[in-house]
Order: structure tokens, then sequence, then C-alpha cells
């Protein structure tokens, strides 16, 4: 396999995911201004930041509204963060790399994107944008369906795979650290506040039931985290990624390096005594796992991606 068909299948897969981690991030929000105390003070330029971009330049233009905010998130041609955008990329990747992916899942990305080209700019309200996110959601897990009932499970399948499953961790630790320790603040003395926070958490990740069902009978905000970052069942979870990532590398050609990355950050999340973690503690955490994360793609891209393969 070549080195820039090996390239857009992994960013077929990162920008995939991006795409539903969005939609369920957005949709999320606002389930957790509807439950939230009155008090609760959110500013909504806070999800740019959860993506990565800087919004101190977006808020100084003026741009810190929910109605500006959500058209740079779902609508913006030209927003790195948008949903449009990724869109777009995950076409364009997919049509560079139709040599080695079946019809059908070439079919199903570029009915996601000319949905997407088409609805974006329809979500004038919050139901609408609700119901126009719960689409992209389903859309993005029929691409991934026809995906794994028929691709070959050769590299280019395990480097999508690799792919998506590192921007869920990514996402995951962003949306834990910025939407939930640094950002919402709501009145003091208010006794539902954590929950309705760990619930949004969960809301974004799709895992509200999940944790309702093996963690029914505990308590506290510690069993929570453990579930996010190191519950191995769960398919969102921090641990579960990397074992995924873990396994499709293990079948790679050269990626000792790529191995040896992932498994330092597993041991360093292993060690960890997640129940005893300060916030502080906590965001400390989530910053060295996000830089663990740009270690694991930039091993990628060293042994795997520049480096042709047969």
């Amino acid at each position: 396999m070549l080195a820039r068909v090996a390239e857009n299948v992994y960013w077929m897969g990162r920008y995939l995911e991006r795409i539903d981690d969005t939609a369920r991030l957005i949709n999320a929000t606002t389930h957790m201004l509807i439950d939230s105390h009155k008090d609760t003070r959110f500013s909504w330029p806070v999800l740019i930041n959860v993506l990565g971009e800087d919004n101190r330049r977006f808020i100084s233009e003026g741009g810190s509204s929910e109605r500006t905010v959500m058209h740079y998130l779902i609508a913006a041609e030209d927003s790195p963060a948008s949903i449009r955008f990724s869109c777009t990329q995950v076409r364009s990747n997919a049509r560079c790399v139709r040599e080695v992916i079946p019809r059908d899942i070439w079919e199903e990305v570029n009915s996601l994107n000319q949905f997407m080209q088409a609805e974006c700019t329809q979500a004038s309200s919050r139901r609408k944008r609700y119901n126009l996110m719960v689409e992209v959601v389903r859309r993005c897990q029929m691409v991934i369906g026809v995906m794994d009932g028929t691709m070959l499970r050769d590299d280019a399948y395990r480097l999508f795979n690799i792919g998506r499953h590192l921007e869920r961790a990514d996402m995951t630790t962003r949306i834990m650290d910025v939407l939930i320790l640094q950002q919402l603040t709501p009145a003091m003395g208010h006794q539902g506040r954590r929950e309705i926070q760990w619930n949004a958490v969960l809301n974004a990740l799709g895992g509200v039931e999940s944790y309702q069902r093996y963690y029914a009978r505990e308590e506290g905000d510690s069993d929570v985290i453990d579930f996010l970052l190191t519950y191995k069942a769960f398919p969102r979870s921090i641990m579960y990624c990397l074992d995924k990532m873990q396994n499709e590398a293990k079948l790679l050609p050269r990626a000792d390096s790529l191995l040896q990355t992932i498994e330092k950050l597993r041991k360093e999340l292993d060690s960890e005594p997640l129940t005893q973690l300060s916030t502080h503690d906590l965001h400390s955490l989530i910053d060295d796992l996000q830089a663990g994360l740009i270690d694991i793609h930039t091993a990628l891209i060293s042994d795997s991606l520049h480096t042709p393969t047969r």
C-alpha cells in the first residue's frame, strides 16, 4: 500500500469520527442547558475550545452568541472545526482511495457529504438542529457499518480504525477537560451541579445507558471518571481506544515505535489512582493523555504513513 493511500485512509477515519463526536457534543450541550440549574452560566464559544480551536479571536469579533457558534461548528465552509468541513474532507480522502474501499462505502460517504452540504444551513432552531445532528450521527454509523461489513481486513482497514479511535480518544479527553473541568460554573451551593455536568459528558459520549447498567449501585464522580478513562468494555473510553489501536498496530509493518508509544500511554493511565485525584490532578492527567495521543499520531506518521508498505 502506498504511503499516500495510507495517509488518506487514516484521515478518513479521523474526520468521520470527528463528525460523529461533534454532532453528539452539540446535542449533549443543548440537553445540558435545558436540564441545568437556572443560574448556570455557559459560554457558547467554549465548544470551539473543545474542538481544539482558539476562541479568543472568535469572541473578539463578536461571535459569542449561540447562533454564531453553531454556524461555526455546523455550516461554516472555512471552519476546520465544522461538520460541513469535515464531511468535505472525508469525501476528499475517500475519493483518493477508491481503489482500496468497496463501492458501498464510497456511496455512503458521498451520501453523507451531499446531505450535509444541502441541510447544514437549515438548523434555524434548536429542534431542527437536534434532528439534523441525530441524522448526521445515524449516517456516520451507516458508513462505519458498511465499512465493517464489506472491507478487507488489510492495512487500509487497520489504519482507518486507528485514525477513528485516536480521534475518539482525543475528543473524550477534550470534552471532559474543557466542558466540565474548566468552563461550567453553576450557582454556588446547588447540590445537583456535579451530577448535571457528568450526565452532559455521558450524553455527549453516548454512554448514559452503559454507565447506568454497570455503575447503577455506585456513587461519586470518581466512578464516572474511571468509566470514561479506563473501563475497557465501554467503546468510547480512553483505554478501549488505546487497546483497539494497539491491536490494529500489531498487524501493521514497521510499527514498533507506534506500539511502544501506545503501551507507554496505557501504562501511564493504568498507574493512576483515579479515585483519589483532585480536580487539578485530573486536569493534569488529561493534559498528559492529550500529549500522549499527539505522540501516537507522530509515531504513526513516522512509522506507517510516510513509508510505502506492501
